[in-house]
């Protein structure tokens, strides 16, 4: 190994040496909120699979899934970005989509996604794909740098044999939250020391909440000192989050209710009106012919 890749290993880079990311977000707004987030995640990977290679999908929400952000973001190659952007105004399942660039410092967004995450305490685990280093390197030395790049506390990296016989290293990073894998995105690419570590796939690890847990601070400092000393203040919150969530969720379906109830009212009214409109031309109509015929 060259000299400059063996200085680009033992630096963490400075801001002078990171470049943009390769990796590019837009939101997606439009879709149905009623449906399951799996049904949803589906749907919007087959509606851009044609843009190119889909590195992640994000959909907020509550914290049984039961209520879904208006907004979603899906995260591609920077080549692939204007391929997306396309697709705005198209149609999904019947709903048509605003499709816009969301880059990674963008936070106008902030104030509708944020309330999900004060809704969803449960830090959701994923295994985040990098590639880029020299494949001769030592799979330590792989290990170490990737957690030091990316500042994590597990990384894993092995050797597998390709179709062609030749031997690489997949490597992973494991991280716990969004906030963590945007980070880990917004560095994707980055050139260091004349490496370039790049994320190609973000898998979410399917996550069974104990019965029991950890309660963050800014959920736990709400109660009372009472309250804090309850051995079941965890049921407590579960339990006040799903009467929210089923009121949010009746809340949303009687709103639609409504909407619809409106637009067949609408819809009966001009109907109405049009045909009074076509008996009272026709009645026009047959009374000048009349006049004509005497």
């Amino acid at each position: 190994m060259d000299e400059s890749a063996k200085k680009g290993l033992e630096s963490n880079g400075s801001d002078a040496e990171i470049r943009k990311s390769s990796i590019r977000r837009i939101s997606v707004e439009g879709y149905d909120t009623s449906l399951r987030i799996e049904d949803v995640d589906e749907a919007l990977r087959k509606h851009f699979a044609s843009c190119g290679k889909i590195i992640h999908v994000y959909i907020p929400g509550n914290n049984e899934w039961t209520i879904l952000c208006k907004y979603a973001f899906v995260y591609f190659n920077e080549e692939d970005e204007e391929k997306a952007l396309r697709l705005d105004g198209r149609d999904m399942g019947g709903q048509i989509l605003q499709i816009k660039s969301y880059p990674f410092h963008e936070t106008y967004l902030n104030d509708v996604v944020d309330p999900m995450k004060d809704d969803n305490f449960i830090m959701y685990p994923f295994r985040v794909e990098v590639a880029g280093y020299d494949n001769s390197l030592p799979l330590d030395v792989v290990k170490k740098e990737i957690k030091e790049y990316f500042s994590v506390n597990r990384s894993f990296a092995h050797h597998h044999k390709t179709s062609s016989a030749a031997t690489e290293i997949n490597s992973f990073i494991y991280l716990t939250g969004q906030e963590a894998v945007d980070k880990a995105l917004e560095r994707s690419g980055s050139s260091v020391g004349g490496l370039s570590l790049v994320v190609t796939k973000v898998f979410p690890i399917e996550y069974n909440p104990p019965p029991t847990g950890y309660i963050p601070p800014r959920i736990f400092n709400t109660f009372t000192q009472e309250q804090k000393d309850d051995p079941n203040l965890y049921y407590t919150i579960i339990e006040r989050q799903q009467k929210k969530s089923e009121q949010k969720k009746s809340e949303t379906k009687k709103k639609k209710k409504t909407k619809t109830r409106e637009g067949n009212q609408k819809k009966r009214s001009e109907t109405t009106e049009g045909n009074q409109k076509k008996k009272s031309k026709t009645k026009e109509g047959n009374q000048k012919k009349k006049g004509v015929e005497i």
